[in-house]
């Protein structure tokens, strides 16, 4: 008589993809996922936040509107500062990635359950986003003249090409670092919450009343973990947006 394989921790369990929707079109799976859904929903709260937030444009501003300008400040000094004031025109862009990333992470801790951030594929995209319209940027303000970026300036002709093929290979491998460090942090986030919880659970059945007493101490661990998480969050997006600033700078100055 086969047994049950024990289910696995719902901290590990949370990063499962189910599909809502099976699409298939001519052999390929475009079926609408959970992870689909959040980045839907995320993309709908934001959009819904940043039109009603400004639908009036008052000189007093209310709350919302205060709300939104000073995250659009924030994201604009923050480009400005990083970049330059030549790299204005990247503030929509950035500001969008801001967003998306900070309110989808946010999403995650809601009944919503879903973190869509907390998967590498997601990430390496908005980086693999970045990475493109920073190459766009670098080639439409330099032409072939960025090429010279990867050589620095009063080397050595023996050296040139030992350092040409490191700056070469550093700068391939700008999407994957600046994805896997926002996956990673959010990541293991989610799994210690979700771990607290999963103990809870466990003190509970096994030792009944006893346990749901016991279980307040880990409820505890977790309610404060939620604060690091929000912290984690924001500062995981500010991140995101300066790395991506540092990268607009180096298309707009190459060296």
């Amino acid at each position: 008589m086969a047994t049950e394989e024990p289910a696995a921790p719902y901290a590990i369990r949370q990063f499962e993809i189910d599909v809502l929707i099976p699409i298939e079109i001519f052999g390929l799976d475009l079926s609408f996922t959970t992870s689909a859904q959040a980045m839907v929903t995320t993309t709908l709260l934001v959009s819904f936040f940043l039109i009603y937030g400004m639908r009036e444009r008052s000189m007093t501003p209310g709350r919302l509107q205060t709300c939104v300008e000073t995250i659009y400040s924030f994201v604009a000094r923050t480009v400005v500062k990083t970049a330059g004031p030549e790299a204005r025109p990247a503030i929509p862009f950035i500001f969008s990635l801001f967003v998306f990333v900070l309110f989808g992470s946010l999403l995650g801790l809601t009944p919503v359950k879903f973190t869509f951030t907390s998967h590498l594929i997601v990430t390496l995209a908005l980086s693999l986003t970045v990475f493109t319209y920073v190459n766009v940027l670098a080639f439409r303000t330099h032409g072939v003249g960025f090429f010279r970026f990867f050589l620095p300036a009063g080397i050595p002709v023996y050296m040139a090409p030992l350092l040409v093929t490191i700056e070469v290979i550093s700068y391939l491998f700008r999407p994957i670092t600046l994805g896997v460090r926002i996956f990673a942090n959010i990541l293991a986030g989610h799994i210690m919450i979700k771990l607290f919880a999963d103990f809870s659970v466990m003190m509970t059945e096994a030792l009944g009343a006893t346990g749901i007493a016991l279980s307040l101490a880990p409820v505890m661990f977790m309610a404060v973990l939620y604060c690091f998480e929000v912290m984690i969050f924001l500062v995981q997006s500010y991140i995101f947006i300066l790395i991506s600033s540092l990268y607009i700078r180096d298309a707009l100055h190459a060296h």
